[in-house]
């Protein structure tokens, strides 16, 4: 029974989050797993260690944004 409350539970979550900056910035990698998860990595992050690897969501204020060329 416990199962099936944290079940239903689980169903009502939101499926999607606004991701913020991250979804207009170049320097993002869209990386999805084999589960249908989907998480935002920060390419900045691979030189820059002030920089997380997966930011928390949404992002508001980054200073290393730079919006993807269009």
């Amino acid at each position: 029974m416990l199962r099936a409350r944290y079940a239903a539970a689980v169903d009502e979550q939101p499926t999607s989050t606004d991701p913020g900056l991250c979804a207009r910035c170049q320097h993002m990698r869209l990386i999805k797993s084999d589960r249908g998860s989907t998480f935002y990595m920060c390419l900045k992050s691979l030189n820059d260690s002030s920089f997380p690897k997966y930011p928390r969501l949404p992002v508001r204020q980054c200073s290393g944004y730079e919006p993807k060329p269009r």
